[in-house]
């Protein structure tokens, strides 16, 4: 399993906005493990996928680009990406292969 970290700064308010307005566009079974906090500064999205190869070639569909910038997210002051080592949803492990 990947994770992706995007960390953006501005108005926390108007980011938590912006980004529930993003995610109603996109079907919740879609999610395997995603995370969205707030922090004084503005958000940190945490996105998982499969694969730092699956998730390279889902964000760079052009459709997940065109998504992104309609809610004016798809510049974060920074992102960074990690393989994930263990992480749980729900009480049950979800970085297994075959987690579904």
């Amino acid at each position: 399993m990947h994770c992706s970290i995007w960390t953006h700064v501005g108005d926390p308010d108007d980011l938590v906005a912006r980004y529930e307005a993003m995610l109603a566009e996109v079907p919740e079974e879609n999610m395997r493990f995603h995370a969205c906090a707030r922090t004084e500064e503005g958000i940190v999205i945490f996105d998982t996928c499969p694969s730092k190869e699956v998730f390279d070639a889902f964000y760079g569909r052009p459709e997940v680009q065109t998504l992104l910038e309609r809610h004016g997210l798809h510049e974060p002051a920074e992102r960074v990406d990690f393989p994930v080592v263990r992480a749980y949803a729900g009480g049950a492990r979800v970085d297994e292969p075959g987690f579904d």
